[in-house]
């Protein structure tokens, strides 16, 4: 009895250190092959955009392929518009950075004066921030990211094509019936999470960014329309994103020429409240418990992501913590560490159980199939 007990113990320890040294090894090769493994994540995102726009347009009777075409030029023009609004304001950002220099000179010397500061030390704080090599720089790393972008096209092409493929490829992978609908309530919870969430924030962010437009317009802060795009694509970030969206229109408002420290005071605070009410109000209304994970992992995941693939992996941490959670929930070895994750304990799987009607359990998978046979 004693062996049987030490040869459990022993096997637990061996699984333990297995799972430890995988973990390990994923972290490694995630890192390691980031340029390989972020721009493919990112084509299966856009992906399954194009497909749920090209189901929209579906609904109004216009045919597959043409539907498809309609979905895939639309979003080519949405990405060539944001291309051009952040290439000719980093470029105008360039060129006035010496005005904005001086203001900013202008500022720190008040303030220095006013802490009894030695202006020499003024001059060589100074001399070490130039806002030209800041934005050049800004604009080098945007070019270097517009590299990948023909990598996403070209894995977003073939993803499309073994789209229509997919789910007779289950069918051929999973001959037991019991675990083919397993695999099926994990893709479907998986499909509408994801498509739940990047819903939500668009509609969120899109509204933050219009009005943080308005007010910016109002106040005739330099470069607004590019500002409210940074709030648009920030806001995607979980928690710190709609700090880093209202600190680069305020610091800017601070040096403008135009502006004085009350008007850029009152705007600052118009934007920051905007924010709250949207972070602490809408968003969470129209979000309500669908994701189900805790802050403190949302907080952890963004770190841990941040490390790994920078602003990309912060843009996708809450997305693939779905997933990861999703497929967790599914194992029962795993499920611990699903409750874990989640923020009401409670395991994150698709109610399958719930429903008692075979006609109903037929007519979802039905209705999953048709959706990767298209």
């Amino acid at each position: 009895m004693f062996k049987k007990e030490e040869n459990k113990n022993n096997l637990t320890i061996v699984n333990f250190s297995l799972i430890i040294f995988l973990v390990f090894a994923l972290f490694y090769i995630l890192y390691i092959w980031q340029s390989l493994i972020v721009p493919f994540i990112i084509s299966i995102l856009f992906a399954f955009a194009i497909l749920w726009l090209s189901k929209f347009y579906e609904k109004y009777r216009i045919p597959s392929f043409l539907a498809m075409t309609l979905s895939v030029i639309t979003y080519i023009l949405v990405f060539y518009f944001i291309w051009n609004i952040i290439y000719w304001n980093i470029n105008e950002l360039i060129i006035l950075a010496p005005s904005y220099q001086e203001k900013i000179v202008s500022l720190a010397k008040n303030l220095f004066d006013s802490l009894w500061i030695n202006r020499n030390q003024v001059t060589e704080f100074m001399s070490n921030i130039r806002l030209q090599d800041i934005f050049n720089s800004i604009f080098a790393t945007l070019t270097s990211l517009s590299s990948n972008i023909w990598a996403i096209l070209f894995y977003t092409i073939f993803i499309l094509l073994e789209a229509k493929y997919f789910w007779r490829k289950i069918e051929l992978m999973v001959s037991n019936p019991d675990k083919r609908k397993d695999v099926l309530e994990v893709l479907h919870k998986i499909e509408n999470d994801v498509k739940w969430y990047f819903f939500i924030k668009i509609v969120v962010s899109l509204m933050t960014a219009i009005l943080s437009y308005i007010i910016m317009i109002s106040f005739w802060l330099n470069f607004a329309l590019f500002w409210a795009l940074l709030v648009f694509i920030l806001n995607f970030i979980p928690n710190i994103g709609s700090i880093i969206a209202v600190m680069f229109p305020s610091l800017l408002s601070f040096v403008q020429p135009e502006f004085t420290i009350y008007t850029s005071i009152f705007m600052v605070v118009l934007l920051t409240t905007i924010q709250m009410i949207v972070w602490n109000v809408i968003e969470p209304k129209m979000m309500g418990n669908k994701l189900n994970l805790s802050p403190l992992v949302i907080i952890i995941a963004l770190s841990f992501w941040w490390y790994l693939w920078w602003i990309i992996g912060m843009l996708l941490s809450v997305p693939l913590v779905v997933i990861m959670n999703i497929i967790l929930s599914k194992f029962e070895q795993t499920r611990p560490i699903s409750i874990f994750l989640s923020e009401k304990w409670e395991v994150a799987t698709f109610p399958w159980s719930s429903i008692s009607s075979k006609d109903e359990k037929h007519k979802i998978i039905e209705e999953i199939k048709k959706k990767f046979s298209k």
